[in-house]
């Protein structure tokens, strides 16, 4: 068999692009025309995955919506799933999981049999917790290997060996905890190595956060820096390995770059394209993903998106970004609360999807898919559908994917899949020893996908012409006109350059703390680069020389000296 090189999969897309020249539009309407098209491709995605929608797919979204209905149980699921892996004591998760269930009560969203289960354990599970409590864990386990994958090499293999016989593309997502030190970004980069070693393995994403231990933003250059040393062993280790796909395409592997806090945003970016500008990875390709409700995304996508062009007509390799509308909304809200900032991420859910359209608009023209490929990432049915409405018109299928998460909607990812069938599904995947370590990812799952606003929070009974798909489109439509007001400025506009405001008498009620410096702003990190610049020449033998300050003088002159140790150096 002939094995051919190349990085694009060959795709049919003689049905769709017949299904979209063929569809009744109205031409009188304000609407434009391709955003008619994709409401009309949205409903009959969900009138198929209906049809694909199997009974065990079925229970489990009958289960999924009595839980939404009730957010005492939603709030209940979430605490079990926090407590029980917390503890490597068994006597202490039971102590934890029966006090749950006695102030909150057995969920009402769980089957007969389970709500069985757990009412057993209440009223026994603390007399044999050894017992007990394995038992739990490898129930919640069991209920939830769909969402996160198992990572033990025969398991995860296994998998993975099912997935691409049925022309499934597959993107592992290893998770774990935040490095303790240096030695644990060592161990999970060799890890990353050792994955791109697998035969079974094609994508896999990683964060800075985890190969890097010392990462600060105050200390931009030196973390891209030490990062782009390590994504280079990682390219190059991807770039010599070849995946075998199911349709018989031999190709490179490939590393996505996660995206992760708002303040890792331009360390991600610039050790992305600094690395990639090394000499002998002109012809490597990579993928970063950007999170469309950070403001700042849409500026940096055409940053990538003009050194991208330049990358390829130098004769280098396409990158590709995936463009999802962000999933860590609640720790963004948090670190604002805390430091005094401004939200990073829109304050408003229409402002995100406004900016998430307009990205994948513009990484869709031609000129720029050519050079930058664009990974399609999302559940909602309207987005996917205009994105595959743009695909068509403007004939770029050859430089788009669309990526979906494993074991979310796979009713709809079957559906998708008959029209495009270029999709990439992100799989978590964790050890057993570590499961605790999925923790994280799945409360974050439940509670976005729960979310009133979310487009999987809606459907579990969503049917074409009932109230919510009404309202749902009816939104999807009106997006556009946001389009035009959305402001993308970014929204944490820190600097610490300007002067000081004049100090004025203010009321305890008009007192506030001054925020913190955010460091993750250019301008900041400029501002303390400066004072360092003026304080160089203020070393060796100079450095005791520092004059005192006297009600706003400087005080120079003779006094007294004496000999004191400075803790900053030692020996001196």
């Amino acid at each position: 068999m002939e094995v051919l090189m190349s990085d694009s999969p060959l795709i049919d897309m003689s049905e769709i692009t017949k299904l979209v020249s063929e569809m009744n539009v109205d031409r009188a309407s304000p609407v434009p025309l391709s955003v008619q098209k994709a409401s009309l491709l949205a409903r009959r995605l969900l009138s198929r995955a209906s049809e694909l929608q199997t009974p065990q797919e079925r229970r489990q979204q009958h289960e999924l919506e009595r839980m939404m209905n009730s957010g005492s149980d939603k709030s209940t699921l979430i605490q079990m799933t926090d407590q029980a892996f917390r503890s490597e004591r068994a006597a202490r998760s039971a102590e934890q999981l029966t006090h749950i269930l006695d102030v909150q009560g057995v969920p009402r969203f769980f089957s007969t049999f389970d709500r069985a289960m757990l009412k057993g354990f209440q009223s026994f599970g603390a007399y044999l917790p050894g017992v007990s409590i394995p038992l739990v864990k490898d129930k919640m386990r069991a209920e939830t290997a769909n969402v996160v994958l198992p990572a033990e090499p025969e398991l995860l293999q296994g998998h993975l060996a099912e997935r691409r016989q049925h022309g499934v593309r597959m993107n592992v997502n290893y998770l774990g905890e935040a490095l303790l030190g240096e030695q644990d970004a060592q161990r999970r980069l060799e890890s990353y190595l050792a994955a791109l070693q697998l035969p079974e393995i094609e994508v896999i994403s990683v964060k800075v956060s985890t190969i890097y231990s010392q990462i600060s933003s105050i200390a931009h250059h030196r973390a891209v820096q030490i990062l782009s040393d390590r994504m280079e062993l990682l390219y190059r280790a991807a770039a010599r390995a070849r995946f075998t796909r199911s349709d018989g395409i031999e190709v490179p592997k490939f590393v996505y770059l996660d995206m992760e806090e708002y303040r890792d945003l331009s360390i991600t970016v610039d050790t992305f394209i600094e690395t990639l500008d090394r000499p002998g990875l002109e012809h490597v390709g990579a993928g970063i993903a950007l999170q469309a409700y950070v403001p700042d995304s849409a500026a940096v996508q055409k940053r990538i998106t003009e050194w991208g062009r330049k990358r390829v007509a130098a004769g280098g390799a396409p990158v590709t970004i995936r463009i999802v509308k962000g999933a860590n909304m609640e720790m963004e809200r948090v670190e604002a609360s805390v430091e005094g900032w401004p939200q990073a991420p829109f304050m408003e859910k229409v402002d995100t999807d406004a900016c998430y359209k307009l990205m994948i608009e513009y990484g869709l023209r031609p000129e720029n898919a050519d050079a930058v490929k664009i990974g399609v990432a999302s559940h909602n049915l309207f987005d996917l559908s205009y994105a595959l409405v743009l695909t068509v018109e403007r004939q770029v299928s050859a430089h788009v994917q669309f990526e979906m998460l494993e074991g979310m909607a796979n009713h709809q990812r079957r559906a998708l899949s008959e029209l495009a069938p270029n999709i990439l599904l992100y799989a978590p995947a964790t050890r057993r020893e570590d499961f605790v370590n999925a923790i994280g990812y799945l409360i974050r799952r439940l509670d976005e996908n729960t979310g009133d606003d979310n487009f999987l929070r809606h459907t579990f009974k969503l049917e074409i012409g009932s109230e919510e798909w009404e309202s749902l489109e009816r939104d999807f439509i009106e997006c556009f006109d946001r389009i035009e007001r959305l402001n993308l400025v970014p929204r944490r506009t820190q600097d610490r350059r300007s002067p000081p405001q004049e100090g004025g008498s203010l009321t305890r009620a008009e007192f506030v703390n001054e925020p913190d410096t955010d460091f993750a702003l250019p301008q900041n990190i400029e501002w303390a680069q400066g004072i360092l610049a003026r304080w160089r020449g203020r070393h060796g033998e100079n450095a005791p020389r520092i004059p005192l300050y006297v009600a706003g003088q400087e005080v120079l002159g003779e006094r007294d000296v004496r000999e004191c140790l400075d803790p900053s150096r030692p020996g001196l």
